[in-house]
């Protein structure tokens, strides 16, 4: 079916006009209509452990009349955020265009059975999220924390790091953000390694020096310098870091999670750190965001926790806006959309 118009309803708000959209839609027939839809980062948090369902703990925003009365003719909509209920808020809803690259807080489920795609913004934040990973690294094992501590202090001493050259790196989940850390593991003259789902144990990967199978995972790092997780949020990735995984980790080793909270049992992480089994842990993510000020996490022994802040906003609305328009080209010409969510998966 081709669309013979497209009504977006926009749930995210873009900080500024952009010239890209705005000749988009003088060029096409394309009407936006700006209606703002963002959850709190509690209730986000809450709907990706919950295959993207408001259990009711949190309140949902409460919704103007005149955006349902917008939303009951928009055939795409583009947010952060879905609304429960979406088949009542958007009846003719064709097309879901998510402006992050993760969607386990998104009720795919319910867009499936509407009959509408959903795609994400895979890609339009990795480079700045694999520079978040490396930023870090390097703070550990250049020791920047403890000269930082001293300089506030006044005290010259010298402490002497380690460097990245020669270590290894374990890669899970070699999508677009995967991919970016690997790009910069190599140029740092590590080695690479990675799980990747759809591939077997010793396939080749022009970015990786080897990759294995997901049942190979503890073999692989059992011998990692650094384990990063960058995989999906799914149910086979629910609590994978348990544990007898810690464990299972070469002692010393630095673990780091820019993925999803549902990843890690958080309790083992600190039982790993706190044995000093683990050298460090980075985390940009938590299972409950924002962390309550009382979790363990943030007193934790060598513990590198951020507020799930590790994309850059520089470029990201210029990216989400790109990959909007080219969508919505696609779309129009009843073309395959980049980034499509298969439900199912």
């Amino acid at each position: 079916m081709v669309a013979k118009e497209l009504k977006i309803g926009m749930l995210f708000p873009f900080r500024k006009e952009h010239a890209l959209l705005t000749e988009f839609c003088d060029n096409f027939p394309v009407k936006i209509v700006n209606t703002p839809y963002m959850e709190s980062n509690e209730l986000r948090s809450s709907r990706g452990l919950n295959n993207g369902m408001n259990t009711g703990t949190h309140m949902e925003p409460i919704i103007e009349d005149s955006h349902i009365a917008e939303w009951s003719d928009c055939n795409v909509v583009v947010g952060m955020d879905l609304p429960s209920n979406p088949s009542q808020l958007f009846p003719n809803l064709a097309w879901f265009q998510g402006v992050s690259a993760g969607y386990d807080h998104i009720d795919s489920q319910a867009l499936s059975m509407m009959g509408a795609l959903q795609t994400s913004a895979r890609g339009i934040a990795s480079p700045a999220i694999a520079e978040f990973v490396f930023a870090r690294l390097l703070q550990i094992w250049k020791k920047l924390r403890v000269l930082d501590l001293q300089q506030s202090e006044n005290e010259w001493r010298a402490h002497f790091g380690s460097q990245a050259f020669g270590k290894t790196v374990g890669i899970i989940g070699l999508g677009s953000i995967g991919r970016e850390v690997a790009i910069r593991a190599k140029a740092f003259g590590m080695t690479v390694l990675a799980v990747r789902k759809s591939s077997a144990t010793g396939g080749e990967d022009v970015d990786v020096d080897r990759l294995f199978s997901v049942n190979d995972l503890d073999e692989m790092i059992n011998v990692c310098d650094v384990v990063v997780v960058a995989a999906p949020a799914n149910e086979d990735t629910r609590d994978m870091f348990d544990e007898k995984r810690f464990e299972i980790m070469k002692n010393g080793s630095i673990f780091c999670n820019i993925a999803r909270g549902m990843h890690v049992v958080e309790k083992d992480l600190i039982s790993a750190l706190e044995s000093g089994h683990l050298a460090a842990a980075i985390l940009d993510v938590t299972r409950n965001e924002p962390l309550p000020s009382n979790s363990p996490l943030w007193s934790s022994p060598n513990m590198y926790l951020s507020p799930h802040c590790s994309v850059s906003f520089d470029t990201y609305e210029e990216n989400a806006v790109e990959l909007l328009v080219k969508n919505a080209k696609l779309f129009l010409q009843s073309l395959p959309l980049v980034n499509v969510i298969n439900p199912t998966e």
